[in-house]
């Protein structure tokens, strides 16, 4: 029999027994089936060095470098961030341990990251060096989180918070930033009678069919197939915006918005896609949407942050979650999608961008699909009837 096994929950009886999260760093090695994981506990402090992780992994090679921490020196949290990333570990965080302030900057060293829902908490001592009142220039701080590959956007809503405005991350709010590259799962013992290898890589053949899988979800939510294309793929249950559900029960919802709205158009914006698969894959992507009601004349378009979990070996959506980051106002057309078509075809036509050109036609047809053409001006608007 095969025992299923949640990192978290060995993260999280760890931590109750733990030192306090805000007295000077230390080290924990934790064992859960074959992943190996490092914790790191307490306040970075100025004076801690990196050198110390480096020194404590030559024994043993964590899967994973764990956090139980309130902060600290900001600048001592970058040095261990950049000893991850130097040394290729993967950072996780988990709901039952406290990722806090600077111990992000540490955490999003990870050459990949993958956190729980409401695991990381932000205030403004994120971009303190640890001295109080003491606030540092944000140039270094910019520059850190580019070189992490973070959204933009993270500092800007870091530096927007008001003095002791703390934010409780959810896994939307992660994958929107940049924060995360992935999900935890559940890991799966293997019997003896099994021969699947014990050192679990991503597999960028499995990424690569997440990916597609996820494009053509969103691809034929669009069109009147959408309700067959999700019949087919959804699990029995489905962990459905945070909630356990079943299939029947998450069906019966979108069968309801697609009658309110017949005609959609949802778009994977370019480059935000990406996938992390272990035994189950997670997606993560920024997608774009219109939709209309000719009866109602009504119509609505926007964006949103959306992550989906996804078993590659039967090919079933386990979880599909969302964050809408844009709503427009006043819609009278799907002038979101035209802005997203000229922004590809001018990549497609500049940069020969495949990812690019792959949209642009993509948006065309769904565009056509819709009612909206391009004339002859090269200006949009409804298609003449032939």
């Amino acid at each position: 029999m095969r025992s299923s096994i949640f990192i978290s929950v060995v993260i999280s009886l760890l931590a109750l027994t733990a030192s306090p999260s805000h007295a000077a760093i230390r080290f924990a090695h934790v064992k859960a089936a074959n992943n190996d994981i490092l914790l790191i506990e307490g306040a970075f402090e100025a004076t801690d060095r990196p050198d110390k992780l480096e020194t404590e992994i030559k024994s043993s090679i964590p899967k994973f470098v764990a956090f139980n921490s309130l902060g600290g020196d900001g600048d001592a949290a970058i040095g261990y961030g950049r000893a991850i990333r130097r040394l290729k570990l993967l950072t996780l965080q988990v709901s039952g341990s406290k990722c806090e302030a600077a111990c992000l900057l540490a955490f999003v060293g990870g050459t990949q990251r993958f956190a729980e829902d409401s695991s990381m908490v932000v205030d403004r001592t994120l971009l303190s060096s640890g001295t109080p009142g003491q606030q540092t220039s944000s140039d270094k701080y910019k520059s850190y989180f580019t070189e992490m590959g973070l959204d933009p956007s993270f500092l800007a809503f870091v530096t927007g918070l008001a003095d002791g405005d703390r934010r409780v991350l959810s896994l939307i709010d992660m994958a929107g930033f940049g924060l995360v590259t992935g999900q935890p799962t559940p890991y799966v013992a293997p019997t003896a009678e099994e021969t699947v290898a014990s050192e679990e890589v991503p597999s960028a053949a499995l990424n690569e069919a997440a990916l597609q899988f996820f494009q053509d979800m969103q691809r034929t939510w669009s069109t009147n197939e959408g309700m067959s294309f999700l019949a087919s793929n959804y699990g029995d249950s489905v962990l459905y915006y945070g909630s356990q559900r079943s299939k029947a029960d998450v069906l019966q919802e979108k069968q309801q918005f697609a009658i309110r709205w017949p005609m959609r158009i949802y778009a994977v914006r370019s480059g935000t896609a990406h996938a992390a698969c272990f035994d189950i894959c997670t997606i993560f992507a920024v997608v774009d949407w219109y939709t209309y009601s000719p009866a109602r004349k009504k119509s609505s378009s926007g964006a949103v942050n959306a992550v989906m979990t996804w078993d590659p070996t039967t090919h079933k959506i386990l979880a599909e979650n969302g964050k809408i980051t844009t709503n427009d106002k006043s819609v009278a057309g799907p002038d979101r999608i035209i802005r997203r078509w000229l922004t590809d075809s001018s990549a497609c036509s500049l940069s020969y961008s495949q990812d690019a050109c792959n949209s642009q036609a993509l948006l065309l047809t769904q565009l056509g699909n819709s009612g909206w053409c391009r004339k002859p001006d090269a200006t949009w608007g409804p298609c003449t009837p032939q």
